[in-house]
């Protein structure tokens, strides 16, 4: 009996180790179970809360990238180049300006006149070749001829025939008060006058306007005015129109009517009278007003 309760009280002592340490305890083994109602949705929320904030930080992180300037970079600033200042120009001293008709009048046809000239007051026609801002004008005709504007640019007279009023500096170099002195020369006013001009002469007639002419024609037809208060005689024509106008009242005094013009029809003819010029929409007409029957004479 006593060896049975000893092997009892034997069987209730844990066994010690080798070592004769006691073997370490085992922690509870808890169970990890999902909640109620499924566990898909907390990872659905985790995963929108995590993108949420990554939106959030990309968006920070890009406003400041733009707002930020990169390293070593200068801000370009506009700087306007100030304009170059023009040359001063200085004027020769001169004697007060004697009126136009009183000065010599200078140009390559008697260039030997210049140096008898210089310190005068002179009108001096020439073709410019090159004019430019500060004034200068250097002369193509006369040759080795130089001007200088006190004020003024020269820059649109390149090209240009004119007349300039001013003063003799020396035999190759005139000064010119301002641009008001240089008057430009139509070419056509430096065509020789003709006793008799025809359609070939159209651009001269035009700048003969207002001055008397004697023109030839051959006579295309005759018509009374819209008011009926003038008499015209239709010539053959190109680019310009030309006609003779004469008013009836004057005419009539001197035995021209409408039915003696009319004679005149496909005749050439001579009619000397005023030159006068209009420009309309698509149309520039040449006239020459007569008043007697003897300011015309058949040709042909």
């Amino acid at each position: 009996m006593n060896s049975e309760s000893n092997q009892h009280q034997q069987s209730q002592i844990p066994p010690t180790n080798q070592q004769g340490q006691d073997p370490p305890a085992q922690a509870p083994v808890v169970a990890l179970a999902p909640p109620p109602g499924g566990g898909a949705k907390p990872w659905i929320i985790m995963s929108i809360l995590v993108a949420l904030i990554g939106l959030g930080l990309w968006l920070v992180m890009g406003m400041k990238k733009d707002g930020e300037e990169e390293p070593n970079t200068k801000k370009e600033e506009k700087v306007e180049k100030a304009a170059p200042r023009a040359k001063p120009r200085v004027a020769e001293t001169t004697t007060e300006r004697p009126l136009k008709s009183e000065m010599a009048n200078l140009s390559s046809k008697n260039r030997d006149a210049f140096p008898k000239n210089v310190g005068q007051w002179v009108n001096l026609k020439g073709e410019i070749r090159i004019g430019d801002k500060d004034g200068v004008l250097i002369f193509k005709d006369p040759a080795k001829m130089r001007g200088q504007l006190v004020k003024g640019s020269a820059e649109h007279l390149s090209g240009k025939l004119v007349k300039v009023i001013g003063w003799m500096v020396s035999g190759e170099k005139i000064q010119i008060d301002g641009i008001f002195d240089i008057s430009v020369i139509d070419p056509m006013d430096l065509l020789p006058k003709k006793d008799v001009y025809t359609l070939a002469d159209a651009e001269q007639l035009v700048n003969l306007r207002n001055t008397k002419a004697t023109f030839k024609g051959k006579v295309e037809s005759v018509r009374v005015s819209s008011d009926e208060k003038k008499l015209y005689l239709v010539f053959e024509g190109s680019s310009y129109q030309f006609y003779g106008s004469g008013l009836i009242e004057k005419l009539e005094k001197n035995e021209v009517t409408e039915e003696v013009l009319k004679e005149l029809i496909g005749k050439t003819i001579k009619l000397k009278g005023k030159l006068e010029y209009k420009k309309m929409e698509n149309v520039e007409r040449i006239s020459i007003t007569f008043e007697k029957k003897d300011a015309y004479e058949i040709v042909e």
